[in-house]
């Protein structure tokens, strides 16, 4: 759990200061609805990572249940 409020805290100061980053030109991070935008990429991505570990862990446990190597 302190993991997790840890990597908030993180991921929480990077998105405060991301919208003085510019990744290439007409890439705006000064934009108003910049910072929601990434934040929602970036939920997205971890939330594809949590549903694929979760679905790794539980086909893990499906195989070895049954007798089958996962």
């Amino acid at each position: 759990m302190k993991k997790i409020v840890k990597s908030s805290a993180v991921l929480s100061a990077l998105m405060a200061v991301s919208q003085v980053v510019q990744a290439h030109p007409g890439h705006d991070h000064s934009h108003w609805a910049s910072n929601s935008i990434h934040l929602l990429t970036v939920l997205a991505v971890a939330a594809v990572v949590v549903v694929g570990v979760a679905y790794k862990k539980s086909r893990g446990k499906n195989a070895t249940t049954k007798g089958e190597k996962a």
